[in-house]
Order: structure tokens, then sequence, then C-alpha cells
């Protein structure tokens, strides 16, 4: 691949860039600045930036403080001790400026982790680029399509690039060339010595990707997954009744596949089947596998058609804490949903099983592990919930009739996970039957969700939650001081009315006086 140079796009889009790119090659004068990494990758791929970075042959934090002062924009300190800088500009896009890691760009290149992040671009004039720096032939792994590390101890001198490796390949659609597979193995175990946050970002950027199932079932063979996480292990090999078709484990990891094949049904995402993740030479079902539901292969003209579709993909990218939005989230629920089978599991005399309570138990136990990964407490209450709630759905939904109180109850008791949690339900049967699922089943509870969700949604729903009485109206009406009974009377208000049984002020008031006798 013969690339001579390459430029910003000329796009509006571009314009904060291209001129903060301009003022500091004005602030630089004859000193060089390169264009390096992940921006020179996606400029070359032709994927959108949002950021610039960039190495200087002179102290970064101090031209990235002159430059911030000349655009008006602000400084972030990211590393002082090598040296990083971010000037963020009013768009909300930022250059990372940072000083040469090595004597000379040569060999800051080679201290890189892969070969398509080791190239470089000197920065002249009016934001231009010159002529592609490419000592590790990374222009030609991008032509094929590889992520390959520049040289043998790459990892081990960061072990978070493990993680990095499989992310960047998630996101690309790429595959790891073989010796960066069998580095990854190798030193798996020195995972734990990266710091929790930076694994966490790196975990919830692979789970945010489309086909993120089967990269987790590399990273569980390669003994990554399990290294950060350990409650997984008790899941391996454990069987469960014959309506599943798969051990608790692989039950997750098809839960989550089948949830991505979901979510790209309500987008009418019809992204072609990137190369699987390596296998290993015993791997009963291989990253492949979980490409793809078990049911398609039965039933490849499978589809699921919402009404409520806009609203559930508009859900699914709203942020939730820290995290730019809540679809990898929801998976990482997905990963633990099951995790307290092992410890809950019953076999009972006439040869059939019980997990009572797993969902409870497993809410407590993913608690830890999402505490242990420094998740905000905002993230972890939302995924325990869609954990801790994962079985309502079934139960709402086994019932001849879901009443307005029984759907009342399931919103007002899940909050913001009880949309995910119902989309979870139907990932999680489609993941339960697998080749055995029946299409009426499929289509009787694709169904029921949409009437869900239109109880959540629609005008009437939406009308009935606008409250009919306030309690300062009700301690004056009945004569009540403040305090817990007055809670406790606007709550059955709500419920009554979202159940269509009281419509105004007079009949929410009747009802009140008729709980208060």
């Amino acid at each position: 691949m013969k690339i001579s140079h390459i430029q910003l796009p000329q796009s509006s889009a571009y314009l904060s860039l291209r001129q903060a790119l301009s003022v500091l090659k004005h602030l630089l004068g004859s000193q060089p600045a390169w264009v390096v990494g992940g921006t020179l990758r996606d400029l070359v791929i032709g994927r959108p930036l949002h950021d610039v970075d960039l190495v200087v042959n002179q102290p970064a934090i101090g031209l990235a403080q002159s430059l911030a002062k000349q655009l008006n924009a602000s400084l972030v300190v990211l590393d002082a001790e090598r040296d990083i800088g971010r000037v963020v500009l009013a768009d909300g896009k930022y250059l990372d400026l940072a000083h040469l890691r090595a004597a000379d760009l040569t060999s800051d290149l080679t201290d890189r982790d892969f070969t398509i992040n080791a190239m470089a671009a000197p920065l002249y004039e009016q934001a231009q680029l010159g002529q592609i720096i490419d000592p590790h032939a990374g222009l030609n792994d991008i032509a094929t399509g590889t992520l390959r590390m520049v040289q043998a101890n790459a990892l081990a001198n960061d072990p978070l690039r493990m993680l990095r490796a499989v992310r960047i390949a998630a996101q690309l659609g790429w595959q790891l060339d073989p010796a960066t597979d069998q580095a990854i193995i190798a030193h798996a175990e020195l995972i734990n010595q990266v710091a929790v946050e930076r694994v966490r970002v790196e975990l919830l950027a692979i789970l945010a990707t489309r086909w993120s199932a089967s990269w987790l079932r590399y990273l569980d063979r390669v003994n990554l997954l399990p290294s950060l996480i350990p409650e997984i292990r008790p899941m391996y090999h454990h069987t469960q009744p014959n309506i599943h078709f798969l051990d608790v484990w692989e039950h997750s990891l098809e839960t989550i596949t089948a949830g991505e094949w979901l979510l790209a049904q309500l987008e009418h995402d019809q992204q072609p089947v990137p190369p699987a993740p390596p296998a290993l030479a015993d791997d009963w079902h291989p990253p492949a596998f979980f490409q793809q539901p078990a049911t398609l292969r039965m039933l490849p003209n499978l589809t699921l058609q919402l009404q409520w579709a806009e609203q559930v993909v508009a859900q699914m990218q709203q942020p939730i804490g820290h995290t730019a939005s809540n679809r990898a989230l929801w998976k990482m629920a997905i990963l633990l949903h099951d995790c307290a089978k092992p410890a809950t599991r019953v076999d009972k005399p006439d040869g059939s099983v019980s997990f009572h309570e797993h969902q409870t138990i497993g809410a407590d136990i993913a608690r830890a592990v999402y505490q242990r990964l420094r998740f905000s407490n905002q993230e972890i209450e939302y995924m325990c919930k869609v954990i801790a709630g994962h079985m309502r759905p079934g139960q709402l939904y086994s019932q001849p009739e879901t009443t307005a109180k029984a759907a009342y109850r399931f919103f007002r008791d899940l909050k913001e996970s009880a949309v995910d949690t119902l989309l979870h339900a139907l990932a999680d049967h489609m993941a339960t039957r697998g080749p055995l699922l029946q299409e009426h089943h499929w289509a009787y509870q694709a169904a029921w969700t949409d009437a869900m969700l239109g109880f959540y949604w629609d005008a009437e729903a939406e009308q009935k939650r606008v409250p009919l009485l306030d309690g300062h109206t009700l301690m004056q009406e009945l004569g009540l001081a403040a305090g817990p009974q007055i809670g406790l009377l606007l709550e059955a208000i709500r419920e009554a009315q979202a159940a269509g049984e009281v419509t105004d002020r007079e009949s929410a008031l009747a009802l009140a006086r008729r709980l208060h006798t």
C-alpha cells in the first residue's frame, strides 16, 4: 500500500482542528511536530476524527499551555511524568501533544504498540501534512486488515496493549497476526498489573463494538477475561436443564450474541460479518460460533420488528455515568446475569433443577465485580437492576394477562433499567432455545415486549404519568401531617392512575380518603 501523503478533510467538521494545527505550527516556528498514531491510521482508513495526536521535540505540556491560551481553549495535563498535555477546543475536539518518548522519531515509533499506530507525518504550515513515515510497514497491515505488534516485547512492556489489540481489531473488523495472538496468550497473566481504570475503559470499548461476543470468547480462551473476572470460572461447563442448549457460561456469551443481533435488527445494521478472532486448537465453540445467534442456523430469515425500535435505539445511545452509551453496560450486565447459577443450583429428586434467587444473588456477586473495576455508582445500579430484574419479564408474559398495574410496577421498580431488561429478556429467550426456538413463541414475546414498551412510551401512558395530586394537597384535603403515609398514598394513586382506575383530581382524592380511613 503506497500513500505519499495524507491530509485532514476539508469539510467544516474539521475546521477547528485545521485552525488549531495552523496555530500550533506558528508557535513551533522551525521546530518539528508530527501527527502520529491512531490519528494517522484513521486518516488513512477514512474513519471520522475527533482528535489529533502529535509528538514534538520539546516540552509538550508547556507548548500545549501556549496553544490553549492562543485558542482560548482548555488545557488538561494527561501525564506530567511523560509530558503529555491535551488542548480541548470549544467544539469538544482536542489535540494531544506528547514529548518524543525516545531519542528520535524513529525510536519513538519503534516503542509504540502496533505497526498501524507506528506511523508519522510531519506537520507543515496551514495544517498541511508531509509524506508518511512508515518504518514498520503499517500501511501494508492496513491494506490487509492486520493488527501486528511493532516488536516482540511490545505487549510485555505494557500489558494493557493486549486488551487494546482486541479493542482495535474489534472496532475495525480486522484480524490479529499469529505472533500477536501468541504473545497475548503468553502474557495474559500480566493483565492484573494494569490499573483497573485503564482496563475498564478498554473492556467497555470492546463491549461497545458490533461483534463483541466473539471477542469476549477470545478473551476468555486466552485467559484474559477470567484473570480480570474470576467470578466467571464457576460458570464453565456448568450444565443446565434441557430447555437450554448451552452451559451457563456459553449461554451468557450466546445471550450477548443474541443481544447484538437484536440491536442490529432494530438499527437496520447490515454490516458484513468480519473475520473471526483466532481460535484455540481445543475450542469446543470457537469465537466464530458467537458471531451469529445459533437460532439463525435453523431460522435464517428470522427478524425482529418493534413499533418502538427507534426509541429503544435512542435509549441505547444515551450515556449512563461516565460511559458514552449504555450499550456496553447492558452487555456487561448480560455477561454476569447468570453468574450465581452454580452457587444456587439444587438438583431435585424428580430430576429437575432449580436456581432459586440466582438473579438476586447474582446481582450481589456482579456488584462486587463492578466495584472492583471502579464503575461509578450510577453505572453499577443500572447493571445490577438488569441482573436482579432479568427474570421478571418472563414471569409477567407467562401469565394469561399482563395487567396495567403489573406493567406499572415493573417500570417503577426497574426505573432506568426497565426497557433494557425487556430487551435482555428477548436476547435471553433466543439464547436459551437456540436452534430449538419456535417462531410462534418468538413472535409472541416480541409482540408482548412491544406492548410493554407502548405502555411506557405512548402518549396515553405519558399522560397517565402526569401527577394528579401532590403531597401538599393531600395533607391539606385529608388533614394529614407530613410523613411516610403521604408517600404511600401518592404511590397508590400513581398505580391506580396507570391502571386507569383514577383519572382526575377528584377520583384521586376519593381513593386517598378510602385508603386513609
